[in-house]
């Protein structure tokens, strides 16, 4: 088995994308990927790929799209990957609860959160699921010199980035937490684990669409749901998640990062509120992925660069 360091982790070893990687893939070439539903307008591939180069590594980064409506195929991916002998992965929407059977341990963390988005797979083959999503998310609030001590905090969703988003603030200490999803079980079950983590930590659940009244002043608002993405509908009027107005001492995160700017950024900075895109949590979290697989420091910089030329 691969062992834990004391932090809890193992261990060891916008629009058409360019092609994933102009160099030569050999058969020494360590392979990772990405396993999502729908993954041809992610911008890790390049993240990734670049920071690979940047070191001098053989590795490559490749999209690996599964069937999300299909309960069988990501059973498959999953064996597929070991018996390939890939290294790791990323995990994305809709699968980072999903996938956690399918796996032989999860980090201390992953377990707490209840959701995974790195896999390290073992040189015996063993598939190791963390989350880095939650630390990522904090990261990129902290170099944005956005202060969570006792602020209110609005949270759209309760899948799998939701609950890393949650228990990140919560461990923070952040103020009251209000969770907003289409339906409730999921948001309930959030709410109750919380609430098990955090005794202390106010939480309550409310349906969409959020109403004004939602919104305390100064709040931290974050979307953590596909809506605003490319090729999702964004519901408009009262069926929008955010059929409010914003105010300008309010922050708006959106960890939809396809496009740039989504329709609630753009809401939110017509509104005088400041609005922050999910880049700066992509780059924090695969940074983390990226450590965790190499075992080599991120080249950080030349990750966030790899973001700005796409």
């Amino acid at each position: 088995m691969d062992s834990l360091s004391p932090s809890g982790w193992p261990c060891g070893c916008a629009g058409e994308e360019r092609p994933v990687t102009d160099r030569i893939i050999t058969g020494h070439t360590r392979i990772v990927g990405l396993l999502g539903g729908d993954v041809r307008f992610s911008l890790s591939l390049r993240l990734h790929n670049e920071a690979f180069t940047s070191l001098g590594l053989d590795w490559v980064y490749l999209p690996l799209p599964v069937k999300p409506h299909d309960p069988r195929s990501l059973a498959e991916a999953v064996r597929g990957m070991r018996a390939m002998g890939f290294v790791g992965a990323n995990v994305t929407m809709p699968f980072k609860e999903a996938i956690i059977p399918l796996l032989d341990e999860i980090t201390p963390a992953a377990q707490r959160i209840g959701a995974v988005n790195t896999v390290r797979i073992g040189k015996s083959g063993r598939l190791i699921g963390g989350n880095t999503d939650s630390v990522g998310f904090i990261s990129d609030l902290s170099a944005n010199e956005v202060s969570l001590t006792g602020r209110p905090v609005v949270i759209l969703g309760a899948g799998g980035a939701a609950r890393a988003v949650a228990f990140g603030l919560a461990e923070r200490r952040c103020g009251p937490m209000l969770i907003a999803n289409r339906t409730s079980q999921r948001a309930d079950r959030l709410q109750a684990e919380l609430a098990t983590h955090f005794p202390s930590q106010k939480v309550t659940v409310t349906p969409w669409p959020l109403r004004a009244d939602n919104l305390a002043p100064g709040a931290l608002i974050v979307n953590c749901t596909p809506v605003g993405m490319r090729g999702v509908r964004t519901p408009t009027g009262a069926d929008s998640p955010w059929p409010i107005r914003f105010t300008p001492d309010q922050v708006v995160v959106d960890l939809v990062y396809s496009p740039l700017v989504t329709p609630m950024l753009a809401a939110a900075r017509a509104d005088g509120a400041r609005a922050l895109t999910g880049l700066g949590m992509l780059v924090q979290q695969a940074a983390l992925s990226f450590a965790w697989w190499t075992d080599e420091a991120p080249p950080v910089r030349q990750m966030r660069a790899a973001l700005e030329e796409a």
